[in-house]
């Protein structure tokens, strides 16, 4: 009977202190109650990589040692016939202190967000596919390795060419445009061509699973949720397809060309769109949650953040929205046309734009911080530009490719160059990062594996003339699209 009453004992101070704990948390001044969901949201996060497992284990561990001293304690006591019903009050006691987290014994706000934002930790082992453009929501999940160390063409899809209502001049498109990455989950790849068609092709060969036909060419990843597939191009819609066999669930229609990926979450899709407004819809029906005030013509992804979204517009701004209503939370000015998708990383916010200058910009408040220039080049007859591709962060490390021909790797803290690497093309595909490798494409046909450490080509291969897409890296492939009308695997 005593030992039941130390141990309820035990078990009453122990919520007593939870609920003190919690009291606390709700009168501390100037802390939300959303900011509290999100530090206990980032704390689970964290408790489930292997740091955390670690900090978690050593927690258990002083558990039981404190446990110990109870046990020890009772049996000095009681005595030596006593130690089962001794040992027994341990067991509750670490196990109640495990549950719990061991709060008691040491807070797991050691793990520091001051300013609320992203902590690079590792992707967690459970994603095994690539959902949407750069892997993720928050744009920043970029493949299934391992990355192939030779390159040779395993198999290719041939697509039809097209100069599509919107493009009816010549050259006709082919292939996957820009940005034109694929999207892959349980041996399927899918991918929109500038043909007008959403392919999903079986990983292993290339054979067709089933495609769906639009009325213009597609641009952005096709977004794979749940069970469905969403799908955006120059036709003005995005379109909700089933994803075991791509019949249309429903439609939704923008006032002009969707060049992005959406991301979703909690049934909600986020979508911007080059009609100068960002869209939020009902994942279920495809119907308006809300459409934000005139921004800009948006042509990159947007990029989703705990409460925030991130955009860029044609008009030469960045904004900061709440992701809930769509009201501003900040807008920066580029200053020039920015095609790319952020990065948010460490309390930054990088972009980049057809000025060819690389910006790094404060999270909290969207103040500048620092600029990079790199060299302008002729693409269109009278017209200069710099950069199309979206920046890749690591390891506090930005890559980005540029018009003037140089993957580059700058320093994420002050935008210092780190290595500069000089390709045969001007760049347009953005570089996802794996096993320390890079991997991306070029406007003279060639794609690359590159050291990520040094910028030192380790294999390449030219697969057609132009290659402005966005590869993806899956279960030791690449697969990626050219103009030329084809989309290609790529390994050993």
């Amino acid at each position: 009977m005593k030992v039941k009453r130390i141990t309820s004992y035990l078990s009453f101070c122990f919520l007593r202190r939870r609920r003190n704990k919690k009291v606390a948390r709700r009168e501390t001044s100037g802390i939300s109650e959303s900011m509290n969901c999100r530090t206990e949201g980032a704390v689970r996060k964290f408790l489930r990589t292997p740091r955390g497992m670690r900090h978690h284990f050593s927690a258990f561990s002083r558990c039981i040692a404190y446990g110990s001293h109870l046990a020890t304690f009772l049996l000095l006591l009681r005595g030596r016939e006593n130690f089962k019903q001794s040992f027994l009050a341990l067991l509750l006691f670490s196990s109640v202190s495990l549950l719990s987290g061991c709060s008691w014994l040491g807070d797991t706000s050691a793990v520091e967000n001051p300013n609320n934002s992203k902590i690079n930790e590792p992707k967690e082992a459970s994603q095994d596919h690539i959902a949407t453009f750069l892997g993720n929501n928050s744009r920043d999940f970029y493949g299934i390795g391992p990355v192939p160390k030779k390159l040779k063409v395993i198999w290719s899809v041939k697509t039809a060419f097209t100069m599509g209502r919107l493009h009816n001049k010549p050259p006709a498109w082919g292939g996957t445009s820009w940005p034109g990455q694929p999207s892959a989950r349980d041996n399927r790849v899918h991918f929109g061509s500038a043909g007008g068609v959403v392919y999903c092709l079986n990983a292993d060969d290339g054979s067709v699973i089933w495609t769906f036909k639009g009325e213009d060419t597609f641009k952005s990843t096709p977004a794979i949720y749940g069970d469905k597939v969403l799908a955006s191009g120059l036709d003005h819609y995005l379109y909700c397809l089933n994803a075991e066999d791509g019949k249309l669930l429903w439609k939704y229609k923008a006032g002009f060309e969707i060049d992005g990926s959406v991301a979703v979450e909690n049934d909600r899709v986020y979508i911007g769109s080059e009609d100068f407004y960002f869209h939020c819809l009902n994942l279920n029906d495809g119907s308006l949650i809300y459409k934000t005030e005139r921004l800009g013509s948006i042509e990159g992804s947007c990029t989703l953040v705990d409460d925030s979204v991130y955009c860029g517009t044609e008009q030469g701004s960045l904004y900061r929205i709440n992701k809930e209503d769509g009201t501003i939370i900040w807008k920066a000015n580029i200053g020039a046309d920015s095609d790319t998708t952020p990065a948010v990383y460490k309390g930054k916010v990088f972009t980049a734009a057809e000025d060819g200058i690389v910006r790094a910009y404060n999270q909290e408040d969207g103040a500048l911080i620092w600029t990079f220039k790199t060299k302008l080049v002729p693409y269109e007859k009278g017209k200069k530009g710099g950069i199309w591709a979206s920046p890749v962060v690591v390891d506090d490390k930005l890559y980005i490719g540029s018009m003037d021909r140089y993957m580059n790797c700058l320093n994420t803290e002050n935008g210092s160059v780190i290595w500069r690497s000089k390709v045969r093309g001007p760049i347009w595909s953005s570089a996802p990062y794996l096993d320390g490798k890079l991997v991306f494409g070029d406007k003279a046909g060639w794609v690359y594996v590159m050291n990520a450490a040094d910028g030192k080509i380790l294999a390449d291969i030219q697969i057609g003339e132009n290659v402005n897409s966005t590869p993806i890296i899956y279960k030791g492939k690449i697969y990626i699209g050219a103009f030329n009308g084809k989309l290609y695997c790529l390994g050993e």
